[in-house]
């Protein structure tokens, strides 16, 4: 996740109320927190605290009575009341009530890990690719060292495809 343009300009502009704002706005664009944890590390960078005390309400932690009209109630309050009990509250609601939202998130960020993982195999083979080319250039340009390189760099790419446990 990236941390927007508007997000690190309200940081930078030290405007503490549009900062909270935004970051209580995050957790219902993305219930599993992660953009909330990421904007929340590079405001206290660059802030320090953004916490206030919390203001003493007994927040309700029982999900039985968990719904949107609370939800609601505890996103106002927490613009002027951004403590940690709040926050944690919030956090723990939208994952709850926005469970289906959460694992759809949490998957495409495991499909989209999953595509960028390269396999030994995958570089076995680019480096093998390579090694054959260089000793076919060794070869034509009769250049024994080139050659001998070739042959060197195709079978460390092999031993990288067998060595390779097929994770991927």
């Amino acid at each position: 996740m990236a941390i927007t343009k508007e997000f690190m300009e309200a940081v930078q502009s030290g405007k503490m109320m549009r900062v909270r704002i935004m970051l209580k706005d995050s957790l219902l664009v993305d219930p599993t927190a992660a953009q909330f944890d990421e904007m929340a590390r590079y405001a206290t960078e660059k802030l320090g605290n953004i916490y206030t005390e919390h203001d003493g309400e007994k927040l309700n932690f029982d999900v039985d009575a968990w719904n949107e009209e609370y939800l609601n109630q505890q996103m106002v309050i927490v613009v002027n009341c951004f403590s940690k009990e709040r926050i944690d509250l919030l956090r723990s609601m939208v994952r709850y009530l926005y469970k289906e939202k959460a694992n759809k998130i949490r998957s495409q960020m495991n499909d989209t890990h999953n595509q960028s993982y390269i396999t030994r195999k995958q570089v076995g083979t680019g480096v093998t690719v390579a090694g054959t080319a260089l000793t076919v250039a060794g070869i034509c340009a009769s250049h024994t060292a080139l050659t001998i390189g070739g042959v060197v760099i195709a079978a460390a790419g092999i031993a990288l495809i067998i060595s390779d446990k097929g994770d991927a």
